[in-house]
């Protein structure tokens, strides 16, 4: 499989925010009339014009989407067996083709990108604290919770990082369900907590807040909310039991069914709401208007782009 389809502003910015953008194709930075079979450094874009790579080095490559916001996620590049592996573990097979490259059976031609297709390290000395921030929560996560007395299991894929920005300079990020609709997260630096919203079901929001371990291989603490559409009220904090981030997406990993999901609509009621509750429901309030905001098809097309594995 390959990588999930990797994510208005006024006229006379609109040519530098749409990152990403290639000017041409005719005049790469990198002059080559071939790849050949061991470099790919250079700035490429699909037929569609609306994905990019700029590859830096084997050990820094972007793949961004051609849209009002740059999407972008980070891979690197292995000789030994031809693969480009991001940073979520799922990888591309790669191949030249005369002055093009190949991403398994999808072709990139040589480009020139603005520079915000990568706004991360342009413009920094050193990694960019925000991007680091954000590049914590890529990867395949599993939450467990336990909700009016039924435990269910739910997996996320967070895969792209959104040169769009939080009040406090935190990117926000994106990436897709177990059914493949977009989701939409970020950080918050008041609370350090991350956060992944997914609106997908016609009855309900499901909302996670979290704080990362210190080896960004899981939550150390956690809470999942009930979001009711039809009476626009959130539950409190149901504690996540478990939250673990692994890399690669089996894509049998749609765990909790219909069925599921029908019960956890029946067994929504009133609780407690706390201090804590009060913070993240405003804090999911701002998070749903980005996400009612975002433009999901391209973003969904880009975050489905690549997969092999």
């Amino acid at each position: 499989m390959s990588i999930y389809s990797k994510l208005t502003v006024l006229i006379i910015l609109f040519a530098f925010l749409v990152g990403c953008k290639a000017e041409t194709p005719e005049s790469p930075k990198t002059p080559t009339t071939d790849t050949g079979t061991t470099s790919y450094v250079g700035e490429w874009w699909n037929s569609d014009r609306n994905t990019a790579i700029d590859w830096r080095s084997d050990s820094f490559i972007y793949a961004c989407l051609v849209s009002t916001y740059t999407y972008a996620t980070h891979g690197s590049f292995s000789s030994s067996n031809s693969r480009l592996t991001w940073w979520d573990g799922t990888y591309n097979t790669i191949s030249s083709s005369g002055s093009n490259i190949l991403f398994d059976s999808t072709t990139y031609e040589p480009a020139v990108l603005y520079a915000n297709c990568n706004p991360w390290w342009t413009y920094h000395t050193n990694e960019n604290p925000y991007y680091t921030n954000a590049a914590k929560s890529m990867g395949y996560w599993t939450f467990v919770f336990t909700y009016n007395g039924t435990t269910y299991t739910e997996n996320i894929m967070m895969s792209s990082i959104s040169s769009r920005t939080y009040s406090d300079g935190n990117f926000y990020t994106a990436g897709t369900d177990s059914s493949g609709n977009v989701v939409t997260g970020g950080y918050l630096t008041s609370s350090g907590k991350y956060d992944i919203l997914d609106t997908s079901n016609s009855s309900y929001n499901d909302y996670y807040t979290f704080t990362i371990n210190s080896t960004y291989t899981g939550i150390s603490s956690g809470c999942y909310y009930y979001y009711n559409k039809s009476t626009s009220t959130q539950s409190s904090c149901y504690s996540l039991t478990s939250g673990t981030k692994s890399y690669g997406t089996p894509r049998s990993y749609r765990i909790i069914s219909d069925n599921d999901e029908d019960k956890i609509a029946m067994n929504q009621r009133g609780t407690r709401i706390t201090a804590e509750d009060i913070n993240d429901y405003n804090r999911y309030q701002h998070l749903l208007r980005i996400h009612n905001s975002t433009d999901k098809e391209p973003l969904k097309r880009f975050l489905h782009s690549f997969r092999t594995n």
